[in-house]
């Protein structure tokens, strides 16, 4: 599932470019049924009714469920977090509820007393059933250098209200800033990314970066549809996954990204993006990685601009548009949610595009039509009803078919090129030369023939 994005985020993530996290959750640790990093000592909402909830997951594996169905508030605070006094701290909230309101607040830890909260959200109209971004500020009184961030909810639907995953008030992740400008420093792809940690978890993972790359892929279905991919140089390590629909990029575009390094299920990825900026256009692509099919999947690769070759198709329908390719060394899938592209089984390809880490397995998002290539044909049976001749042929070809028979003409990239429906004779001339499939369909069944025009 990804998040919502409304006019509303759009105008607030433009704050905090420059500003210092000093506290982040995506309420996914939880122990004795609590999640470990709230629950402070300021917290008055009872331990049973904030339930964690694996469905309806954007970010992370869980996220909180707040049941108060009171007209007086309770307080669902934070663990003690070190904070500068008088400064401002920006609360950006992922939430999700039907009913109910919400507010933010801060507990003074140093001199034991609470700041003035903000005012109720009401969620009926900011969220109605739909994730959404909020967010609100507080100010660290003179003297402050620990407090506790609260969430003040009230006037909740009711536990028995539902399916477990519309009760109360969900709470998806929290993400507090200083909202104090700093100097951004920019960190390559590749130090983002190269480790040598067998989980090949980010040595920046949790660290809020400021990166540039050329954009290298844009995928274009689905729940991650807008989200990104950049690359800032040729080879291994240097490609990386921005998980941002926000903006409107193209493949060449050299952009600046700011966000929070994260893993999610194995991937690294560049996530809670607070800006991207465009710097300039039309950028030539980095040169791809020529790997084996197995290879592709190697940690070094992630996210990386890379080729197979020789990599027969032995899967033309891998369910949900994907297709598997092998050259000898492993399958690789080829996912369609940058391009689709309908491939002949046995077939033998050329593959360029990105990998990605989805669903537990590695698999290629080609871009663009050029990024695929046939450089082989199927085997062809020996098929004695049809009749073609020439053969080479330059001005056109006879066929022996009937007047219900479907020809189609491919090319060597498996574009179709000609159409036609029952004719004997059928013009080739305006063909380049090269090797052509005509696959003739009758009755449901298929009969391809190679063709050489000269």
């Amino acid at each position: 599932m990804k998040k919502t994005i409304t006019l509303f985020t759009m105008l607030a993530l433009g704050f905090s470019a420059s500003s210092q996290v000093v506290f982040q959750s995506d309420l996914s640790s939880w122990s004795g049924g609590v999640p470990t990093d709230f629950m402070g000592t300021k917290t008055s909402i009872p331990a049973d009714s904030v339930v964690e909830q694996t469905v309806g997951v954007t970010y992370g594996t869980s996220i909180a469920s707040l049941i108060n169905t009171q007209t007086s508030h309770e307080r669902f605070t934070t663990q003690n977090v070190t904070v500068v006094p008088g400064e401002t701290y920006e609360i950006e909230m992922w939430v999700r509820a039907t009913t109910g309101d919400l507010r933010t607040g801060l507990y003074d830890v140093t001199n034991d007393a609470y700041n003035t909260y903000n005012t109720y959200l009401d969620m009926s109209v900011e969220s109605a059933g739909t994730l959404v971004y909020l967010t609100q500020t507080v100010v660290a009184p003179a003297g402050c250098t620990s407090a506790q961030f609260i969430l003040s909810i009230k006037e909740t639907d009711m536990a028995t209200d539902g399916a477990p995953f519309f009760i109360g008030i969900l709470v998806d992740s929290i993400c507090i800033k200083q909202s104090v400008p700093v100097v951004p420093t920019v960190t390559s792809i590749y130090d983002i990314q190269y480790t040598l940690d067998s989980s090949g978890d980010s040595p920046e993972n949790g660290n809020v970066v400021t990166t540039y790359g050329i954009v290298t892929g844009i995928v274009e279905l689905g729940v991650d549809s807008g989200n990104f991919f950049i690359q800032d140089g040729n080879g291994a390590w240097n490609g990386i996954y921005v998980y941002e629909d926000g903006y409107t990029l193209a493949l060449g575009d050299s952009v600046e990204v700011t966000g929070t390094v994260q893993e999610y299920f194995g991937l690294t990825e560049i996530g809670f993006v607070t800006d991207v900026t465009v710097v300039n256009s039309g950028n030539a692509q980095p040169t791809p990685v020529v790997v084996t099919t197995l290879a592709a999947a190697e940690e070094q690769y992630e996210s990386v601009l890379v080729q197979v070759t020789n990599a027969t198709c032995n899967n033309a329908d891998a369910g949900f548009g994907q297709w598997t390719v092998n050259d000898g060394s492993g399958d690789r899938l080829i996912d369609d949610q940058i391009y689709a592209y309908t491939p002949t089984l046995n077939n033998v390809y050329a593959v360029t595009g990105v990998t990605m880490l989805s669903f537990s397995e590695v698999k290629i998002y080609p871009r663009i039509s050029a990024d695929i290539t046939v450089q082989g044909f199927a085997s062809i049976e020996e098929n004695n009803s049809f009749e073609m001749y020439p053969n080479p042929a330059s001005t056109f070809i006879n066929l022996n078919v009937q007047t219900d028979d479907l020809v189609s003409i491919f090319n060597i990239a498996g574009e179709l090129v000609v159409t036609s429906n029952g004719d004997q004779q059928i013009d080739i001339s305006n063909l380049e030369a090269g090797i052509y499939l005509v696959q003739i369909t009758r009755n449901d069944e298929l009969t391809t023939l190679r063709l050489i025009v000269e």
